[in-house]
């Protein structure tokens, strides 16, 4: 922990100046068969913010994470987050090379009462061979790439509150990799980002893709 201390103090120096620690914290886990969200604790680490409060480094003795807040700013700029970050932490692990890989995208939609959540999702995408599961709130398709990576698209209906009725779209990929060097490790990272690309561009409507803004 005494590394992770010292990647607080080199995040600070580059704008990430607002430190937690979050021993008590928790991430959503969307991607089990429940009828809502599983909240799962979190392994102690430190989390690096910002000054703008929208952007975030995690770090602990076995985990980096770079985290970015709605609105999103496009791909351009959060890879570059993720990199810095990642050379931040990799100065300090013990080990160089990267054993599994997770890249997660929450989407909330809303829509007005006298639409359908049907007008803007595509709960299951006929053109991804996906084996699907559905229960009383969320619908989960997964798929298996022929490189052992695996995505699994969420849709759920009304899964947080508001005054508009809204969806959760999440998409999440995994990749159980042997241990890469950073430069595999950002190829990697890439194709998840490709891939997700096209299961979102799968999973929504036209109606909703005219609503969309360009980042």
């Amino acid at each position: 922990m005494g590394s992770v201390v010292k990647f607080a103090n080199l995040a600070s120096a580059e704008g990430y100046p607002e430190v937690v620690d979050s021993a008590d914290g928790f991430q959503i886990n969307f991607t089990t068969n429940k009828n809502k969200p599983e909240f799962r604790p979190v392994s102690r680490r430190i989390q690096t913010w910002n000054k703008e409060g929208n952007e975030l480094w995690q770090a602990s003795a076995e985990l980096f994470a770079a985290n970015r807040r709605a609105p999103y700013a496009g791909w351009n700029e959060f890879r570059p987050h993720i990199l810095k970050g990642f050379q931040l932490y990799q100065n300090l692990a013990k080990h160089k090379k990267a054993n599994h890989l997770s890249l997660q995208y929450v989407n909330r939609i809303e829509f007005d009462k006298q639409d359908t959540a049907g007008s803007f999702l595509i709960f299951m995408p006929p053109e991804i061979s996906y084996a699907d599961v559905i229960n009383a709130q969320t619908c989960n398709s997964q798929q298996t790439f022929k490189d052992g990576d695996t995505i699994t698209v969420t849709a759920g209906l009304n899964l947080m509150d508001g005054e508009k009725p809204a969806m959760i779209l999440n998409l999440t990929y995994t990749s159980p990799s042997p241990p890469l060097k950073m430069e595999e490790l950002m190829k990697k990272i890439d194709i998840a980002h490709r891939r997700i690309i096209d299961a979102f561009e799968k999973s929504i409507t036209d109606k909703q893709r005219e609503r969309m803004v360009k980042v």
